[in-house]
């Protein structure tokens, strides 16, 4: 994904200093150095980069004309511009009356910006699901991985309930959220106790990469930024139809019991019937303006939970379609040959 959301007018932040390298670069700092990135360039173009690096600071250029000044390939403009957004370094210039929005309109960009992700990417499970060339233990896999994401749901939560800055309307709804989450672990238990997985040996897991990347994210999301949380809420819990359809599907296929599947349909009925996929939009209605960049730093948050519940999958398929099965590091008999072909697959569809 651009990490160049939503910019008219990219200028570099106040506070951010560049400084000439003796061979002819630029190295930019922010933060008392705590955050640099330095660039090099051709010989015969350094003068003209320099002209841009100028240009860029003045923060006089629209997006448009300052990519025309740019003397190199659009590729290459959008690898230095999103090094330095990255590092927080670039700014919006452009700074109108129409620059911040409501929490509702929030919403609606947010969902727009949404489906443009999930059309550049695509889940090995899913793509699995279709084609019917998913496992018996890959389905047996996702069910642990999906137990790892409600067990640690309540804990990724709990600091935002902490914050005395979110209004009382807001913080109750996210409180009401919280305890409609706890306990969805056991649904899970009782799926995995049909083959033979018991609470205690869930409880010696360790999630995969990925799925422990996103619960992570949710959690730095409530103690720091607790709007990205509200927005990232949508992608992680609005149903799934097509994916249950194909996933009873298949277990059938594969004779997984009933009292596996169940519990996981029983799941996703729970969360439509509590509305959970409209928990942002209710949420972000409380909140009457927010501001573009504030807009732009959570359509990336929810790009990135897209792109991760993504890796999730390609996870499943790589560690439980080679053996991996209950990842539990303390036993003689954990499974290194799976760990070795552990790989995020290809997210983004072929051009």
């Amino acid at each position: 994904m651009s990490t160049l959301v939503g910019f008219r007018r990219p200028s570099l932040r106040e506070g951010v200093t560049r400084t000439r390298t003796p061979d002819n670069g630029t190295e930019f700092s922010y933060l008392d150095g705590r955050r640099f990135v330095e660039f090099e360039f051709d010989p015969d173009r350094a003068d003209r980069f320099h002209e841009f690096i100028d240009a860029l600071a003045s923060g006089e250029l629209g997006a448009s004309d300052l990519a025309a000044a740019f003397p190199g390939t659009p590729e290459e403009y959008a690898e230095m511009l999103e090094a330095l957004d990255e590092q927080g370094m670039i700014v919006e210039a452009e700074q109108t009356a129409e620059a911040g929005m409501s929490g509702i309109t929030a919403y609606a960009t947010l969902r727009r910006h949404a489906e443009e992700v999930r059309a550049t990417v695509h889940s090995p499970l899913i793509k699995a699901l279709v084609d019917g060339t998913v496992t018996r233990d890959q389905l047996i896999g996702y069910a642990i991985e999906y137990w790892h994401v409600t067990h640690l749901c309540p804990r990724a939560l709990a600091p935002v309930l902490a914050r005395d800055d979110l209004g009382i309307e807001v913080w109750t709804k996210l409180m009401d959220f919280y305890q409609s989450e706890r306990n969805h672990d056991r649904m899970m238990e009782k799926s995995l106790s049909a083959v033979g997985i018991t609470r205690a040996q869930l409880l010696r897991t360790q999630p995969l990469p990925a799925t422990a990347a996103v619960m992570a994210s949710l959690g730095v999301y409530a103690y720091n930024f607790p709007v990205a949380l509200i927005a990232t809420l949508f992608p992680m819990e609005e149903p799934e139809l097509d994916f249950l359809d194909l996933f009873r599907e298949r277990c059938a296929e594969l004779d997984l019991p009933e009292g596996f599947v169940k519990p996981i349909v029983a799941h996703s009925d729970v969360n439509e019937d509590e509305a959970h996929d409209a928990v942002s939009l209710d949420l972000l209605a409380e909140i009457p303006y927010l501001g573009t960049e504030t807009v732009r730093e959570c359509a990336k948050a929810v790009a990135d939970v897209i792109e991760q519940r993504a890796r999730i999958d390609a996870q499943i398929i790589s560690w439980y379609g080679n053996g991996g099965g209950v990842r539990d590091l303390a036993s003689a008999e954990y499974p290194t040959a799976a760990g070795k072909a552990l790989t995020c697959a290809p997210l983004t569809l072929p051009a």
